[in-house]
């Protein structure tokens, strides 16, 4: 009976080591630049999410967001600069609403490609020194959760125009979107699974002596 108990807790910490622990999100805003960037706490996976007003959830891909990725804040930075190579645009994926796994030593600018009603498709991104009428700016910050908005800068009063469309309410997060499984799920049914076979064997070797 010890036997099974002690592959019994081992099972349970495996389990507990399996479910994710979700990092905090930073919104930043360099005074200096007029840039803005966002990192994590700790290595982690960022999401877009989105959901109604109501607080339904949305698929990212029925929504009006139609591809999704980011730059590394220094490459934005310095592309201004005579002789400056373009920064690469690091895809993330829509169906899942993964932006990317990133480090907290990493700068990221976000990058959102819209569609409206007609057809017409435009690109938002937190920071780009060469168009700064097409801004991402935070609108709330929870920690887990940055919600956000996109539209036009109005050189007026220093006024920003939304052109987020009302009844959803977009945000980057280390939680996975409504829907999706969590990372460690897949582990702990694996995890599961192997207690299971440990148990039946454990009654077979009871039972034949």
């Amino acid at each position: 009976m010890k036997k099974f108990s002690s592959v019994a807790i081992f099972a349970v910490l495996l389990v507990l080591a399996a479910i994710p622990v979700s990092a905090a999100i930073q919104y930043n805003l360099e005074t200096f630049s007029g840039g803005s960037w966002f990192s994590v706490d700790e290595k982690q996976t960022v999401y877009i999410n989105v959901k109604k007003t109501d607080g339904s959830g949305v698929s990212l891909k029925d929504s009006v967001i139609t591809n999704i990725g980011w730059y590394k804040y220094s490459d934005v930075l310095y592309s201004v600069l005579p002789g400056a190579p373009k920064p690469t645009l690091h895809y993330g994926n829509v169906e899942t609403g993964v932006v990317g796994e990133f480090s907290p030593e990493d700068k990221i600018v976000l990058w959102i490609e819209t569609e409206n009603s007609e057809g017409k498709k435009e690109t938002f991104s937190m920071f780009d020194p060469k168009d700064l009428k097409h801004d991402i700016w935070m609108l709330n910050n929870s920690g887990e959760n940055i919600i956000l908005n996109w539209g036009d800068y109005v050189n007026i009063a220093n006024s920003q125009k939304a052109m987020n469309p009302s009844g959803f309410e977009f945000s980057i997060s280390t939680n996975p979107p409504t829907g999706q499984p969590l990372p460690g799920i897949i582990a702990t049914l694996l995890v599961g699974g192997g207690s299971l076979v440990c148990l039946k064997k454990y009654r077979k070797q009871k039972a034949e002596k």
